[in-house]
C-alpha cells in the first residue's frame, strides 16, 4: 500500500530519538510520535523548579567506557566530567568497612551467576537466584552493602535477578553539568517529531502498518515502538494482531521498578560536603525486609542542590504518600546527619513519582529472579513490521539511557535491513 512514511517511531525518549536519527541519516521518511509534550522520556532536565539543572529522571552516565552518550555530549560542547570520588558514609570512621563488603558482594554475584549458568548448561533447566539469596549477614552494614546493588536496579533484594545483575556492564560514572536530560534533548534537534500525540492502536497488515493516535491515523512500512514495559504491559497501546503469549509472559518477568528523586535546594555551603558527594548511611530492613531509606547525591555539580535517591518498595511507598512526605523524609534524614540548623538554609524541595507518569508507569525495567532471558523475548519483532527497542531490551546496559540509545540504533538497523535492504 501507499504509506505516509517509510517508518514510524513511537516514543521520543533515548531509544526513539536514536532510532529516528539513524533512519533519517539513511535517507528514509520518518516521523517520531511522542505522547507527552516534550522529548527525552525518562531523561529530563528541569531548570524551572530550582533555577539550576535538576534531572527528574536519569542523571548518571554509567559505564563511561561503553556509554554511547558520552561522545555525543562532548561533541555538543556540554560539560561532561567524571563523577568525583567524594564518598561519605555516616556512622563509619572508616568507610572501607562498607565498600570492602560491597566488593565481596560483587564477587559473590559473579560467582553465583556462573554457578547458575553451569547448572543450567548441565541440566537444561533455567536457574537463577535473587540478590537476597546470597546475602550474608556478616556485619551491621551487610544489608546496606547489598542495597547499593538493588538501588541501581530500582528493586528490592528478593526481586532482583542475580543473572541480570551479573550481566550489567559496570564501570566509572560521569555527569553532565547541564543535566543528562538536557543532553538527550539536544540530540533531538532537527528531528521530525510530533509531541502530545498518544498512540492508541498499531495494526500490522501484509503491506504495511497503520498507527492510530489521538489526532488521527498514519501509515508506514514499519514501526519501531519504544514505549516502556510499563506502558506495553498495561495495554495502553493495542496491537493487531495481539501480542503473543511469550511476550505477555515476559512482561511478568521484566517489570518496571521504582527509583525516584527528592530534590532539596539549600543555600550554597549549607552542607559541609564537596560537589557531587555520595552520602551513604546505615539501612535496616523493616518487617517486610524492605530498606526504608536510600542515598544522597549532595551538592550536585556545586549548585547547592541535593538529591535523595530511593528505590524499590520504599520509593513506591513515598510516591503513594505524596511529594511532601518524600521531601520531609529526605530533609529529616539529613538533619539527623548535619543538625537541625540546615533547615534554616533550606529553600525548597521537589519529589518525582515516575510510577504515576501515565506515559511511563515506573522508572526502568529490571528482571525478577528467573527472568533474565526475557529481555531477548522483548526485543523480538511482533510480525515483521512491528519492532521494539528500549532499555528493557538491552542485555548488558539494561536500566540505562545508553542501553536505550543503543537499542534504538539496533532496531533502526534491523528495519533498514529487513524492509529496505540497507546494509550501511
Amino acid at each position: 500500500m501507499t504509506t505516509d512514511y517509510d517508518v514510524i517511531v513511537v516514543g521520543a525518549g533515548a531509544a526513539g530519538l536514536a532510532a529516528t536519527q539513524t533512519l533519517v541519516s539513511a535517507g528514509l521518511s520518518v516521523i517520531c510520535i511522542e505522547a507527552s509534550d516534550r522529548v527525552g522520556g525518562r531523561t529530563h532536565t528541569d531548570t524551572s523548579i530550582f533555577g539550576v539543572p535538576f534531572d527528574m529522571g536519569a542523571h548518571w552516565l554509567h559505564a563511561e567506557h561503553a556509554n554511547a552518550l558520552k561522545a555525543p555530549g562532548l561533541a555538543l560542547g556540554l560539560d561532561l566530567y567524571p563523577a568525583p570520588d567524594n564518598g561519605m558514609t555516616y556512622g563509619l570512621d572508616d568507610d572501607a568497612v562498607l565498600w570492602d563488603e560491597v566488593d565481596e558482594i560483587q564477587a559473590a554475584i559473579t560467582k553465583a551467576a556462573q554457578v547458575d549458568h553451569e547448572t543450567e548448561e548441565r541440566t537444561g533447566k533455567p536457574t537463577d537466584q535473587s540478590l537476597a539469596d546470597i546475602l550474608v549477614d556478616k556485619s551491621p552494614w551487610s544489608f546496606t552493602a547489598a542495597m547499593t546493588f538493588a538501588l541501581s536496579l530500582a528493586r528490592d533484594l528478593p526481586n532482583t535477578s542475580l543473572r541480570d545483575m551479573a550481566a550489567w556492564e559496570g564501570g566509572d560514572d560521569w555527569f553532565c553539568r547541564e543535566g543528562f536530560g538536557h543532553l538527550i534533548a539536544r540530540t533531538a534537534t532537527g528531528l521530525p517529531i510530533e509531541l502530545s500525540t498518544p498512540v492508541t492502536d498499531i495494526e500490522a497488515k501484509a503491506d504495511g502498518i497503520r498507527v492510530t493516535t489521538a489526532t488521527g491515523k498514519t501509515s508506514a512500512q514499519a514501526v519501531i515502538v519504544t514505549a516502556s514495559v510499563g506502558v506495553l504491559a498495561e495495554d495502553v497501546i493495542r496491537f493487531d494482531p495481539p501480542l503473543d503469549a511469550e511476550r505477555r509472559a515476559a512482561f511478568e518477568l521484566i517489570t518496571m521498578g521504582d527509583y525516584n528523586h527528592a530534590g532539596l535546594l539549600f543555600q550554597p555551603g549549607t552542607l559541609p560536603v564537596s560537589s557531587d558527594t555520595w552520602l551513604t548511611y546505615q539501612l535496616e530492613p523493616d518487617d517486610r525486609g524492605i530498606a526504608c531509606g536510600g542515598g544522597f547525591l549532595c551538592n550536585v555539580s556545586g549548585t547547592g542542590l541535593t538529591s535523595f535517591e530511593s528505590s524499590g518498595s520504599f520509593s513506591r511507598d513515598l510516591q503513594d504518600m505524596g511529594p511532601e512526605s518524600a521531601i520531609e523524609h529526605a530533609l529529616e534524614t539529613l538533619t539527623g546527619f548535619f543538625g537541625t540548623s540546615i533547615r534554616q538554609n533550606f529553600i525548597k524541595g521537589h519529589a518525582t513519582a515516575w510510577r504515576k507518569e501515565p506515559y511511563v508507569r515506573g522508572s526502568y525495567a529490571g528482571a525478577n529472579p528467573g527472568g533474565y532471558t526475557a529481555r531477548t523475548v522483548l526485543r523480538r519483532p511482533h510480525t515483521k513490521r512491528i519492532h521494539f527497542a528500549g532499555e528493557a531490551t538491552h542485555k548488558s546496559q539494561q536500566c540505562s539511557v545508553s542501553g536505550a540509545h543503543l537499542e534504538g540504533i539496533r532496531a533502526a538497523k534491523d528495519v533498514l535491513l529487513l524492509h529496505f535492504r540497507f546494509q550501511g
